[in-house]
C-alpha cells in the first residue's frame, strides 16, 4: 500500500470543555473514496472542517502528502505551531463542497469559478478561464456561464460549487452533505455528478454522507462516527449489510426505519 495521502495521528478536538474528537487515528489513500456515516452531531463535519483549516486542532497531527498540516518542524525536528503560510501550502492541496454553496452572489458563474484560480494561484485570467469553462462544462452548466446565482436551482448551484473545488485541483476533495440543502427532486442530478468525477478522476473524496445508497455505490471504504469516535471502518458490504458493532446496528436500523416511514 502506497504512503497515505491523509493521516490523523490521536487527532482531538475540543469547543470550550465540549470535547467533539476523541484521538482520532485515520487514514486516506491516494485516489481512495471514503464516505463518513453517522448522527448529527459524532464529529464528521468537524473531522473535516479541521483537514480545510476552518476549525483549529486542539491536540495530535493531521499531515497531508507526508506535509504536517497544523504544524511546522523547528530546527531541532520538534513540531511548533504551523505559520498561515505553511498552512495556506499545505491547504491549497484540498478542496471542499459545502452543503450550502457559498458563491459570490455579485459573480456570474464563470466568475465565481475563475475566482479562486486568480486570487489564490495566481493563475492568468485567460487560462484561469479557459479551465473554468472545462470544469462548467464537466458539471453539465456551460450555458449558464454568465447566470448568477440567483438565477440557478439548488442543484445547479451546488454543481457550480463542484466545479469551483475542481478548478483548483486538489488532491484531495470534500464533500460535506452536499444535498441536504436540496429539494429531493433535485438531489439526484449532483450525486451523479459527484459520481462521475469519483470514477473519472484520481481526486481522493471525503464523502459526508446520509445518502446510504450513494455511500454503497461510490465509497471504497465507509467510516461510521459516534461520540467523536470512529466506531468502525471497513468495505461499504461490510458497513452497511454486516455490521458488527451494536451502535451502529442500530444507527443503520433507525436509518431505514425512518426512510420507510410514510410521509
Amino acid at each position: 500500500m502506497s504512503e497515505p495521502i491523509v493521516r490523523y495521528n490521536n487527532v482531538t478536538k475540543y469547543f470550550d470543555d465540549l470535547q467533539v474528537l476523541d484521538g482520532i487515528d485515520f487514514e486516506i489513500q491516494p485516489g481512495e473514496k471514503v464516505a463518513l456515516i453517522g448522527p448529527s452531531g459524532s464529529g464528521k463535519t468537524t473531522f473535516a472542517r479541521l483537514l480545510m483549516t476552518l476549525e483549529e486542532i486542539t491536540d495530535g497531527t493531521i499531515e497531508v502528502e507526508g506535509d504536517y498540516l497544523w504544524h511546522e518542524q523547528d530546527d531541532n525536528g520538534d513540531l511548533k505551531p504551523a505559520s498561515t503560510e505553511h498552512l495556506r501550502k499545505v491547504r491549497s492541496n484540498i478542496g471542499m463542497v459545502f452543503q450550502h454553496f457559498h458563491l459570490f452572489p455579485h459573480m456570474t458563474v464563470l466568475e465565481n469559478v475563475m475566482e479562486a484560480p486568480v486570487t489564490v494561484q495566481g493563475r492568468d485570467k485567460k487560462e484561469a478561464k479557459k479551465a473554468a469553462e472545462e470544469m462548467l462544462d464537466k458539471v453539465g452548466l456551460l450555458d449558464k456561464a454568465d447566470s448568477y446565482p440567483a438565477q440557478l436551482s439548488g442543484g445547479q448551484k451546488q454543481r457550480v460549487a463542484i466545479a469551483r473545488a475542481l478548478v483548483m485541483n486538489p488532491k484531495v476533495l470534500i464533500f460535506d452533505e452536499p444535498t441536504s440543502a436540496l429539494d429531493p427532486e433535485l438531489v439526484g442530478e449532483v450525486l451523479d455528478v459527484i459520481k462521475d468525477i469519483a470514477d473519472q478522476g484520481d481526486t481522493s473524496m471525503l464523502l459526508i454522507t446520509h445518502e446510504m445508497d450513494f455511500a454503497k455505490e461510490v465509497a471504497d471504504r465507509i467510516a461510521f462516527f459516534d461520540g467523536g469516535k470512529i466506531i468502525e471502518d471497513g468495505p461499504p458490504s461490510e458497513i452497511l449489510y454486516n455490521p458488527k458493532a451494536p451502535r451502529l446496528k442500530e444507527f443503520l436500523e433507525r436509518f431505514m426505519n425512518t426512510q420507510s416511514s410514510p410521509e
